[in-house]
């Protein structure tokens, strides 16, 4: 069986197993991320899934699902270097564990098209009651990531970081652009994604080609042969690194540090920085992790990550205000030391061991492993697990040594409580 099929105006994938007992399909509908649209798109993905021509009110929508033995209807969205990314997601009991044939897959595609082709829509606009009430659930969601202070304190280093790139869009959008969108603009930007997003659908569990037949016969997109960028380099254009201090009514400070690396997902150095990063700070038995919180007690939590897409390393930590200037030499402590070359063979093993072990952990979840099909799809990359495991496998220290020396600090956004007055 071909695991991916060319439809009309998508491709379709295909991911048989027999290890799960649900059906999962996923549509990634991908469009450039930009400042105009990035508030549309958040707020399309909380009128999407609210109602359709034939279930006109979210508690007929519920009622079908529930129906249809539970089935799950969820969407979100997400950035990707350069492009953002709405996935429109079902999961739903395979037929084969069901008393009677009931046909949800059949059922569940059809509701996809519903969806797509049938939205509730009057006069050429989206139902203003259900806009409007979605417009209070997504102010309401940025006000929790504003009041989550982890996740505020990173938006506000890809504000700084990104001022003149993709990296400072918000993929959630502006709170104070909400208000602006009519349910007129938001329909008429809805038909836009369907004629011009870049879309692809991946189906895994017990499945076998005749799947492909249903596909044909209810999904049909306009034919489209776009292609967008997403993975990029970060470029780092500062003259010296970027301190913002923010105070605010807290009691755990967050330092966030960004840093350009020179590298991203398409970069022969992307497997020995996937490898240098899971030794500096990327698991806990990591350095940052061993030195930074335990030898030295600075920290309630410490890591680094590396983005591919945005083709950057972010550094967070929790600590207490007065740790600030500590924290942050020890952290460069450790960076330098392994750009000169001190790193051992016993931390290269484990950190391989640690990325291959997290990877064969995806393999026991469905949107895991659409996940990793779809990052490797959206940069052209034609890569199975076992062929990324053995490019890493292959990492030598020459190689960390070379990646290690490509880190450069960019930016640092330290926010922490009102008693902190620092020397800045």
């Amino acid at each position: 069986m071909n695991s991916s099929y060319q439809m009309q105006g998508y491709t379709l994938h295909l991911i048989p197993t027999k290890k799960f007992k649900t059906i999962n399909i996923s549509l990634r509908l991908q469009s450039p991320l930009t400042k105009e649209n990035t508030t549309l798109r958040t707020l399309l993905t909380f009128v999407l899934i609210a109602a359709t021509n034939k279930y006109p009110t979210t508690k007929d929508l519920a009622s079908y699902l529930d129906d249809n033995y539970g089935a799950r209807l969820s969407t979100n969205i997400n950035t990707k270097g350069k492009s953002q990314v709405i996935n429109l997601h079902t999961s739903f009991v395979n037929d084969v564990y069901l008393p009677n044939q009931e046909n949800l897959l059949k059922n569940m595609i059809e509701l996809i098209s519903d969806i797509l082709f049938d939205p509730y829509v009057k006069d050429n606009a989206f139902d203003e009651e259900i806009v409007e009430l979605k417009k209070k659930e997504l102010k309401a969601r940025l006000q929790m990531d504003k009041d989550d202070k982890f996740t505020y304190s990173l938006d506000k280093l890809f504000d700084y970081m990104g001022k003149d790139c993709v990296l400072g869009i918000p993929n959630t959008g502006y709170e104070d652009k909400i208000d602006e969108i009519t349910s007129s603009v938001l329909y008429q930007y809805f038909l836009d994604c369907i004629n011009y997003d870049k879309k692809e659908v991946y189906v895994i569990g017990d499945i076998d080609e005749n799947i492909v037949d249903l596909f044909n016969q209810y999904l049909r997109f306009p034919d489209n042969n776009v292609i967008y960028d997403s993975s990029y380099i970060y470029e780092n254009n500062k003259e010296e690194v970027l301190e913002v201090i923010e105070t605010q009514d807290i009691t755990q400070s967050k330092l966030n540090m960004g840093y350009s690396i020179d590298i991203d997902f398409n970069s022969k150095y992307h497997y020995a920085f996937t490898v240098f990063n899971a030794i500096f700070g990327g698991f806990s038995q990591s350095r940052l992790f061993k030195v930074v919180r335990e030898e030295n007690s600075l920290c309630y939590y410490v890591s680094s990550s590396y983005d591919a897409f945005n083709g950057i390393m972010i550094v967070n930590a929790g600590i207490e205000a007065d740790d600030y200037e500590k924290t942050k030499s020890l952290i460069q402590q450790q960076l330098d030391d392994l750009k000169s070359g001190h790193i051992e063979d016993e931390e290269i093993d484990l950190a391989k061991m640690m990325l291959k072990n997290s990877l064969m952990k995806t393999r026991d979840e469905p949107n895991s492993i659409i996940s990793l099909a779809y990052n490797r799809d959206i940069v052209g990359k034609k890569e199975s697990n076992e062929e990324y495991i053995d490019k890493l496998m292959q990492v030598s220290k020459e190689d960390l040594i070379k990646v290690s020396q490509k880190v450069q600090l960019d930016t640092i956004f330290f926010l922490t409580g009102k008693e902190y007055y620092g020397n800045h």
